[in-house]
């Protein structure tokens, strides 16, 4: 892709061959979080590594003012930053 001038796709198929490989890696543990290498019944589930229904009630409000913040932050990051530099380019300050 990056021959071809398409440095946005090879990004983008980075990006999913990176998603790909950690949710493979989940499915393969599921339930189980960390395995024990002495005892099966020592495994660490998704059952008893959840946090109590307050908690994650407390989480979600959170995450739900803050990711849009995040993400809008990183969009005006990207804006900024949008022009490749190269040696030509005119300083601007």
């Amino acid at each position: 892709f990056i021959k071809k001038d398409r440095a946005g796709w090879a990004f983008i198929m980075t990006g999913i061959t990176i998603v790909l490989s950690i949710i493979t890696v989940f499915i393969g543990l599921y339930p189980r979080v960390m395995v024990s290498s002495l005892n099966d019944a020592w495994s660490l589930t998704i059952y008893n590594a959840s946090s109590t229904p307050y908690t994650l009630k407390v989480m979600t409000i959170i995450a739900v003012i803050f990711v849009p913040v995040v993400l809008a932050y990183q969009a005006w990051t990207y804006w900024t930053f949008r022009k490749r530099v190269s040696v030509t380019s005119e300083l601007e300050y």
